[in-house]
């Protein structure tokens, strides 16, 4: 599995750690020091099929700080924006064989361990 993440954020390391105590082996990408590709991104989104909007962390400062609240952008632009900006993307991002788990979302994480 492949775990995208920010290594100073907390939810990320207490996500990576939840998942490595349960056995799961990780590969962590810190996406702010190396965002991943729109391509990739838009791969998320594909298998997510719920959009952009889940992939995009609308609580963070620089969401704010570029006012993208009250900008209209599409898809290829928020892959565009994402692509540059891992600080843009919602964390971590789990990305399984199955599909791909967008937050730290310890139920999902949980049934891959096989605790649930």
């Amino acid at each position: 599995m492949e775990f995208y993440g920010y290594k100073k954020c907390s939810t990320c390391r207490s996500a990576y750690k939840h998942l490595q105590e349960g056995g799961i082996e990780l590969e962590f990408h810190d996406f702010v020091v190396s965002p991943p590709s729109a391509l990739t991104i838009k791969s998320w989104v594909d298998v997510y099929g719920q959009g952009i909007m889940p992939f995009v962390n609308t609580k963070g400062t620089r969401y704010r700080e570029l006012n993208l609240a009250n900008q209209n952008l599409s898809e290829a632009m928020w892959l565009d924006l994402l692509s540059k900006d891992g600080k843009l993307l919602k964390r971590p991002v789990l990305v399984t064989d199955g599909g791909v788990v967008v937050g730290y979302d310890k139920a999902q994480y949980d049934r891959l361990i096989g605790r649930g």
